[in-house]
Parts: C-alpha cells; sequence; structure tokens
C-alpha cells in the first residue's frame, strides 16, 4: 500500500515522499495538524547547519489528530478518532542512565535518551497514512471536536505539573505562570484544571492577557502587588526567557520551585545568588508522555476548558495539496497572534 507525505528536505523547501505502508499495526489516517514552533524552527531554517543536515528530509508536526482506518487487532474501531503520541520508545541498553528514567513518576519514557520524538529525530504526522502501534493512540471522545489537535500542547502543560511534582492533593495556594502566548496559556489552563488554586499570570501584552479569564494577570514591567510564591513556571521561551525566570527567582518564597518550560536558542543568564540564597529548586520540562495525554483529553471532556480551548483556534486551512501545506507554514512563521492556524488535511 503506498501513501504520500510531506517532507521538508531544506529550508522552506518541501517534496512530496511515495512510501510503502505495511498494516502492521493500526492504520490510521491524519486529518487535523497544528504547526509548532519547532517545526517553525526547521522551516526557517533556524537550527545549525549540521543539524539540518542530519535531520532532512523529514515529515514535519507533532501536533495532529487522526481517523483509524484498520486496525488488525480490533482495539480501534474503522472510523474512530484518535490522537497521535509523538514520543516513540526505543530499545535501551541501560548504559546512558543511572536509573532507568522510565520507571521515575517525574520523568517516563519522553526523557529516556534513546526516545524518539516525531518531528524531531523521527517522522512527523505530515502523511496521507500511518501505521502506528495502538500505544500510540488516545480515542477523542465524541464531545470533542477538532480541537483535539491542541491535546499535545495541553499533554505538555500536564507534564509540567508532574515534572513540578504537583498534584491537587498537594497544591499550593497560588502558583504563578510567565508568558502570555500560547504555551503559558496552555500551562495556566491546565494549573487552574489541574490543580484547582488561584493561578496568576504576567506577560506583556494587553489583547493577549485579556484572553486568560480564568486566571489574575499582572503586566510583567508592573509586577510589585504579585503575591510571593512556592512554585512559579517560565513559559516565555526564546532569549526572554532569562527575564522572566529571574523575576520568578525574586518573588519566589524560600526553598520555591521554578520549572522552565521556555525553549531558548540562545545560553540565558539566570541570578544563581538568589537561586543560592533562598534554596530554590530549578527543573526542565519539555514534552510529554502517554499518561499526560489522556489527562488533556480528560480535560477536553469538560465544557469550560474545552470552550477555553477552543479559542486558540484562529481558522482552518484546507490543505488540498502541497501549496496549500506552505501557505500554513509561511501563515504561522508570521504570526503573532494567540493561537494557531490548524491544517484540515485532505491529500
Amino acid at each position: 500500500m503506498f501513501a504520500k507525505s510531506y517532507k521538508i528536505t531544506e529550508p522552506k523547501r518541501f517534496e512530496i515522499f511515495v512510501e510503502d505502508i505495511q498494516n502492521q499495526d493500526v492504520l490510521v489516517r491524519p486529518d487535523y495538524l497544528a504547526v509548532c514552533k519547532a517545526d517553525i524552527r526547521y522551516y526557517l531554517g533556524n537550527r545549525s547547519r549540521t543539524v539540518l543536515k542530519r535531520k532532512f528530509p523529514m515529515a514535519l508536526i507533532h501536533e495532529a489528530t487522526g481517523v483509524v482506518v484498520r486496525d488488525k487487532k480490533g482495539k480501534f474501531k474503522a472510523g474512530q478518532r484518535v490522537v497521535l503520541l509523538p514520543c516513540r520508545k526505543a530499545e535501551c541498553d541501560g548504559t546512558k542512565c543511572t536509573e532507568c528514567v522510565r520507571s521515575d513518576p517525574h520523568l517516563l519514557d519522553n526523557y529516556c535518551p534513546e526516545s524518539k520524538f516525531c518531528s524531531s529525530n523521527y517522522d512527523g504526522f505530515s502523511k496521507e497514512l500511518m501505521d502506528i502501534e495502538d500505544e500510540y493512540l488516545v480515542p477523542i471522545p465524541d464531545c470533542v471536536g477538532s480541537e483535539a489537535v491542541f491535546s499535545e500542547l495541553l499533554s505538555v502543560g500536564f507534564c509540567a505539573l508532574r515534572r513540578a511534582g504537583l498534584t491537587k492533593e498537594n497544591a499550593p495556594d497560588n502558583i504563578a505562570i510567565w508568558g502570555d502566548g500560547i504555551m503559558g496559556y496552555i500551562i495556566a489552563l491546565v494549573a487552574k484544571y489541574q490543580l484547582g488554586c488561584e493561578v496568576n499570570v504576567i506577560g506583556l501584552a494587553p489583547e493577549k492577557l485579556a484572553m486568560f479569564d480564568f486566571a489574575n494577570t499582572y503586566f510583567s514591567n508592573d509586577i510589585d502587588s504579585l503575591p510571593r510564591m512556592t512554585v512559579a513556571i517560565e513559559a516565555v521561551g526564546g532569549n526572554a526567557s532569562g527575564i522572566a525566570a529571574n523575576q520568578a527567582i525574586d518573588k519566589l518564597y524560600s526553598g520555591g520551585r521554578l520549572v522552565l518550560s521556555g525553549v531558548a536558542n540562545d545560553n540565558v543568564p539566570l541570578n544563581t545568588r538568589m537561586i543560592l540564597e533562598h534554596g530554590l529548586s530549578v527543573r526542565g520540562t519539555t514534552r510529554s508522555t502517554r499518561c499526560d495525554f489522556e489527562n488533556a483529553i480528560e480535560l477536553l471532556s469538560d465544557e469550560y476548558y474545552r470552550e477555553r480551548v477552543k479559542k486558540l483556534l484562529l481558522s482552518t486551512v484546507d490543505v488540498t495539496d502541497i501549496k496549500d501545506y506552505y501557505a500554513v507554514f509561511e501563515k504561522e512563521s508570521k504570526s503573532t497572534a494567540l493561537g494557531k492556524n490548524i491544517m484540515k488535511i485532505e491529500f
């Protein structure tokens, strides 16, 4: 069985590949795709030449849903809607970790040095058909529509709280999230859902902060009234992530926790003196694994939170050929809006 895929072969160049699909597991047809900032970095060539040469050609996209075509084992029915999980387990000889991170509830599969990740070091979901093991599929309930494509982002939010060791049972009185972009919005929403505590969001743009109707908002240049906290999450990314992290460090109680979730291409400065003086702990978080996706679907099943996720859906673009695909990447590469233009794939 042959199927098309769109792969990036060099910056701003996609090509059509035709591959032989072996239906050994679950045959899935991707339907809704969302472009991530990581995909944009590949598209614009904002990685080192060495990295790009090693990764291209590669199918992009790791935020996707699909429809089951056939499952030989019968776990999924034909026509069933599913979320596609991008993290892939790989054989590990145990020599890269002192203890297997897969058994650590704060780490799990996505921190295994041997794991693969779609659209990073493994083909992503820009494909007509895919054969996927059932463990990398999560069913979508009928009450959830195309907004299910935001499950991957939501799962990253749940992973951030997991890395911080936060549950509803040990939730702090308040939590602060630096960042008024899509990641800040998602983490703040997940924190409200998962912890039920007061959520404070610090940002720059009035029009973006206005969307955080479920949280208290503060401008980053005026945080005198922001209460101190025991947990802070940086979700700014880029070179400004250092500024955000240092603001958080200044506002944390002694013994507090700082979780870094924004990606910066360059090294950024951190106020190590204050980290040391106040005995702060710093953790990094990225990506997610199956339990986080299951939590994401549970959140989307709640109408209150589902409606707030829907605010992130700027438009749905029908993609019937590679020109349409290019157009969405161009649009997303220039967008500064809080949300995404998602693709409805119709190869």
